[in-house]
């Protein structure tokens, strides 16, 4: 931690820039207080680490306090050095006694709170933490330790259960912001769709403390990128479906496996019309070609050619299996039945775009033509290029 209390309760800085070495040997045999546990902490003053304050090894803190890395504490102070530039009311480590956290920054005027994380954390712990500044009165902004940013390649990202729960939306796009203390440089990730529970198509946007400004950082707005090919990042990932399907572990998969051998099909067989990108997939959990194969196999096979269904009807299927955990919504993410309605109809303009649906009116659709399983690879992978160019 970079602030401690004095006996008199005054809080010290340490990340005040004025302060010089031998000032600060001289006031250091003074006691300092952790202001969650009000235990005994000691001012480390290293040539190799920030300085910083430091709980006792044998007193163990209470509230959210988590050690804390060089690198993290490298970051706090330099975050803190960037805002103040802009916003001079910034607190560091200002406690809230109410919910007895201690945001990393705070300003007051704008009732928002930033959180530096580098460190793992559950998930649950994270969205709790947002809760309580949500009830608190404060938005919270979470920004992560950019060594946490795993790029598998160009526009695909691994993004953690941990980090699904800070997301920031931005006109409906997800946005995850990185920083890194030794490149003093920040990252904007935007998520375009999910492709597994972690594995994502994203677009990253790098900017260095000297060209963004505080408003900048807390109202980010993302920059179409133009140069993803979705088209081909999807047929590698429909390759990958279709030649290891076995790494896939869910519920959903073990379900429409069986499915699939009942029927003499192989699970590698799902209908080409799976599998495919639409708007706000990221909202479930469990990847898009066994969801949409669901609706596909599951649903869209009950109704007669010709015959129409509403979207309540498809949306209330649904909603059964992801009762019984067969499809998973990734509950991190903004209102789960606003996000499952979303990831729904996404998926259906798709359909009516393949021309398997036409749409009529009041949310009714006509089923024009039922997706077939095929059974030779070579086949479904020809027709899954084909319609993946119809949707590009």
């Amino acid at each position: 931690m970079l602030t401690a209390l004095l006996k008199d309760g005054t809080r010290f800085n340490l990340a005040d820039p004025t302060h010089v070495l031998k000032d600060l040997r001289k006031v250091r045999s003074l006691h300092y207080f952790c202001p969650i546990c009000k235990e005994r902490v000691v001012m480390k003053l290293g040539e190799k680490r920030v300085w910083h304050f430091s709980h006792y090894a044998k007193d163990l803190c209470g509230g959210y306090w988590e050690p804390e890395s060089n690198y993290h504490l490298s970051g706090k102070r330099q975050l803190y050095e960037w805002v103040k530039k802009d916003d001079p009311e910034v607190e560091l480590e200002y406690y809230l006694n109410p919910s007895k956290q201690r945001p990393d920054l705070l300003l007051p005027s704008r009732r928002i709170a930033i959180e530096y994380q580098c460190s793992s954390i559950d998930e649950r712990i994270l969205k709790k933490r947002t809760t309580d500044y949500v009830s608190l009165g404060y938005d919270v902004r979470w920004i992560f330790g950019a060594k946490r940013l795993k790029s598998k390649y160009r526009y695909i990202h691994s993004i953690s259960a941990m980090e699904w729960t800070a997301i920031h939306f931005v006109n409906d796009s997800p946005v995850l912001i990185y920083y890194c203390p030794e490149q003093k440089k920040f990252a904007f990730v935007t998520i375009y769709y999910s492709l597994t529970p972690t594995k994502t198509v994203c677009s990253t946007s790098y900017y260095s403390t000297s060209n963004l400004s505080l408003a900048q950082l807390l109202y980010y707005r993302p920059t179409p990128v133009n140069s993803i090919d979705h088209n081909i990042i999807w047929l590698k990932q429909k390759h990958i479906w279709r030649h290891n399907p076995h790494g896939e572990k869910s519920f959903a998969y073990f379900y429409l496996r069986k499915l699939f051998y009942s029927k003499g099909h192989s699970i590698r067989m799902f209908p080409c019309e799976a599998g495919v990108p639409s708007p706000y997939n990221y909202s479930l959990e469990t990847p898009p070609y066994l969801w949409q194969t669901w609706i596909l196999v599951c649903f869209l096979s009950t109704i007669p050619l010709g015959n129409q269904f509403t979207f309540d009807q498809v949306l209330r299927s649904f909603q059964q299996v992801i009762s019984i955990n067969l499809i998973r919504v990734r509950k991190s993410v903004g209102d789960e039945c606003l996000n499952v309605t979303l990831a729904l109809k996404g998926y259906i303009n798709q359909l009516i775009r393949l021309k398997v649906l036409k749409a009529r009116d009041n949310e009714r659709y006509e089923k024009l033509y039922q997706p077939q399983i095929n059974r030779v690879t070579d086949r479904c992978e020809d027709v899954d290029s084909t319609i993946l160019k119809r949707l590009k």
